[in-house]
């Protein structure tokens, strides 16, 4: 057995994940590159490099699962696409603070959807849940307003929306391999952001740092949360991935500076606060249900 098969390797997997993906932040502030020269060189270094994990990890089978998934591939693909090119734009356009506490809303957007859509029941907790993070999100959005970052916000909400989305599309096809879609959401990005780029004219610097971000922030960072979640409840790895709308900011203010607004600090912890004690719940719950002998 290897030890990332392991409760304590899984368990640095889980941690590694969101302290990996909240460098993006500090990344994205060294460049000077445009947003849409972001997203191609984010997006080619994602392809190329989680094409070669697939191949490592599935070999052959993996261009078959590609073509056995159809329609539900080239779905999480398009919507990949949207929220990788609505990332980038977020993180341009308001503070690295504001994009990653109104994204790590994502898992309540997804409990909304699943309610409309699937019909599951959210119950009394997670109600309650939604209606203390939509009051944390008032002063994250009410900070931005006047401010310049309300375009910005919109858009890392509507990463929240799109990754939402994706989420049902994958539960719906529980027996397809949709890791391939990854790649191919990359490759749909690097099309969209060909046009309004100038992928050539950054520097080599700067050109070295984005490809990093998309090796780094999406492959290496995708694949240690899904070595994780081989091992670890989906509640307990939810719980420590709240470590990057923690981290994130941190980063930024220590490295560049950017300071978060005081109102993005209170209505982030509040957020923040909601989502980890439903994780925290729902993994006692589950830690409940196993212990109970069949």
């Amino acid at each position: 057995m290897s030890f990332v098969a392991t409760r304590p390797g899984a368990f640095l997997c889980a941690i590694g994940a969101p302290v990996v993906w909240s460098v993006g932040g500090v990344i994205i502030r060294s460049v000077t590159a445009s947003s849409w020269d972001i997203v191609f060189w984010r997006s080619l270094g994602h392809a190329v490099a989680f094409t070669i994990v697939l191949a490592l990890y599935l070999g052959a089978r993996a261009a078959s699962d590609f073509r056995r998934a159809g329609w539900t591939n080239l779905a999480s693909a398009v919507l990949l696409c949207g929220s990788f090119i609505l990332h980038i734009q977020a993180m341009t356009n308001t503070t690295v603070a504001n994009v990653l506490v109104l994204q790590s809303t994502s898992p309540l957007v997804v409990a909304v959807m699943a309610w409309l859509m699937l019909g599951e029941r959210i119950g009394a907790r997670g109600w309650i849940v939604l209606a203390i993070a939509f009051i944390g999100l008032a002063p994250v959005v009410g900070s931005s307003i006047g401010g310049g970052g309300f375009f910005g916000d919109c858009m890392a909400l509507g990463v929240a929306l799109v990754s939402a989305i994706n989420v049902i599309v994958v539960r719906r096809a529980p027996s397809l391999n949709l890791l391939p879609a990854t790649v191919l959401g990359a490759i749909i990005s690097i099309g969209v952001a060909l046009p309004f780029a100038a992928p050539l004219a950054a520097s080599l610097h700067d050109i070295a740092l984005m490809i990093l971000l998309g090796i780094l922030q999406m492959s290496v960072g995708l694949s240690l949360f899904l070595l994780a979640l081989r091992v670890l409840p989906a509640a307990e790895v939810t719980l420590i991935s709240l470590l990057e709308p923690v981290l994130g900011p941190i980063w930024v203010w220590m490295t560049v500076g950017e300071q978060p607004a005081a109102l993005t600090l209170v209505g982030g912890a509040v957020v923040l606060a909601a989502l980890a004690v439903n994780a925290a719940l729902s993994l006692r719950e589950s830690a409940r249900v196993a212990a109970v002998p069949a």
